[in-house]
């Protein structure tokens, strides 16, 4: 048994005299293999200290300070310490390794033109972290501790440079996108003639807000609603609200189509926002101002002067009439064909007051009717007003009323009136007493 260890251990020899191309005796492959497992047992204590020497490296990146402490108690472990020399190793690396980042003097000033604030950027010196390197090794294993020891220092400063790059970089991200909203929504407001609002789109874009948070936040404020207060009006009476670039389309129209007819007395945000409160389209608005022109302002000077004797209103009144989205067109109407039927009255020397006149119209007695008709009051009025002051108290008057009556009514009654007077002033000029039975009965009737 002795023999054939000896011949292992010949063997081994021989082979390790071999590798190094020289003699060798049985006790140099003893002692090359004694080396051998001594340089063994360093690298596996080597290994053995660089695992949670990386393990601390990644704890104090993250500031981990529970991770540095297990991590330093494992390289203690590994380097073979007593407890005390373990304490007091774990409390130095540990204590070394969670300074305050420190801020330097130098620092970035950076002025915005857009939010007009002046912002002051610390630079940060990233804390090195250090390690102490364990005492009692061999030369070897302390440089190769110490090589892993710079790529780690050297990734833990490549990997905070990174950090702090990303973060300047999201800083200038977040301003410019701030920069970006308060300049798209200061020159989209202004338009809308809410200068007023500026301050707050400012405001609101430093804090953060993306541009179409800031947009519906203005919505709400006090300025936003009256500015588009004939959206608050359409949401009252259950129609939709109409989106700024809409709305201010319809009040371009409306504008446009009352300064074409020279109206200027109505290009106010008081009767465009009535328009588009009452839902009233362009199209619509077109046709009332027409209907306005034609109607009054190219309308027969008397009945422009009519209507001022009426109702007090001049063709500025009447064109309002005819615009007024609470569509009060068709009163204007009645009106002018008051006027119009009053006019017809005084070409023919007579005088129609305002109610009778208004009635006519109300019964559709037109312009041409209405001079026909006053044509044959005119012609037949003379003579009963004259028998009925030759026969008052005897006969029914019989006056313009009346004639009124029966010209445009057909009223049987004003007719019988007219008749019993001719027939009257017949039997007076033919001796006769003109009281036949029949005007006795219509004189005496109902009497006691």
């Amino acid at each position: 048994m002795a023999d054939d260890t000896e011949k292992l251990r010949a063997r081994r020899a021989q082979q390790y005299a071999a590798v190094a191309n020289k003699p060798t005796s049985l006790a140099d492959s003893l002692t090359a293999l004694q080396a051998s497992i001594a340089t063994s047992k360093e690298t596996v204590k080597a290994k053995n200290i660089e695992i949670p020497t990386i393990k601390f490296e990644m704890a104090a990146n993250d500031g981990d300070v529970a991770g540095m402490t297990a991590a330093a108690k494992e390289i203690a472990a590994a380097s073979g310490y007593g407890p005390f020399q373990t304490k007091t190793f774990v409390e130095t690396i540990v204590k070394q390794n969670t300074p305050a980042p420190v801020v330097t003097s130098t620092n970035t000033t950076t002025f915005n033109p857009y939010t007009s604030v002046t912002t002051v950027t610390p630079v940060v010196t990233p804390t090195p972290v250090v390690t102490p390197t364990p005492t009692g090794l061999d030369p070897a294993t302390l440089a190769l501790i110490q090589s892993l020891q710079s790529q780690i220092a050297s990734l833990t400063a490549n990997t905070q440079q990174a950090a702090i790059d990303k973060a300047a970089a999201d800083a200038a991200a977040k301003q410019q996108r701030a920069e970006n909203a308060i300049t798209v929504l200061t020159d989209r407001f202004k338009r809308y003639g809410l200068a007023s609002l500026v301050p707050k789109i400012r405001e609101l874009a430093i804090s953060g807000a993306s541009e179409d948070t800031i947009a519906l936040q203005l919505q709400e404020t006090d300025e936003y609603k009256q500015r588009f207060i004939g959206n608050e009006e359409r949401i009252k009476k259950g129609l939709r609200v109409l989106d700024p670039g809409t709305y201010l389309g319809l009040e371009d129209r409306y504008r446009q189509i009352i300064r074409a007819y020279g109206l200027k007395q109505f290009d106010n945000d008081s009767y465009v926002t009535q328009f588009i409160s009452n839902d009233v389209s362009p199209e619509e608005v077109s046709s009332r101002v027409v209907n306005a022109v034609q109607r009054v302002q190219n309308a027969d000077p008397a009945v422009s002067a009519m209507l001022r004797q009426y109702y007090n209103i001049g063709v500025t009144d009447m064109v309002a009439y005819v615009l007024d989205p609470s569509n009060q067109l068709p009163k204007i109407e009645r009106q002018i064909s008051a006027a119009e039927i009053g006019v017809a009255a005084g070409r023919q020397g007579l005088t129609a007051g305002v109610n009778v006149a208004e009635q006519l119209a109300a019964q559709g007695v037109t312009e041409a009717e209405a001079r026909r008709g006053y044509s044959t009051v005119a012609d037949i009025l003379p003579q009963a007003t004259k028998l009925s002051q030759i026969y008052t108290g005897v006969l029914d008057q019989y006056g313009q009323a009346e004639a009124e009556q029966e010209v445009f009514n057909s009223l049987a009654s004003a007719q019988r009136k007219r008749r019993a007077l001719a027939e009257r002033e017949i039997a007076s000029f033919s001796g006769a007493s003109g009281l036949s039975k029949t005007a006795l009965d219509r004189q005496t009737g109902g009497q006691y």
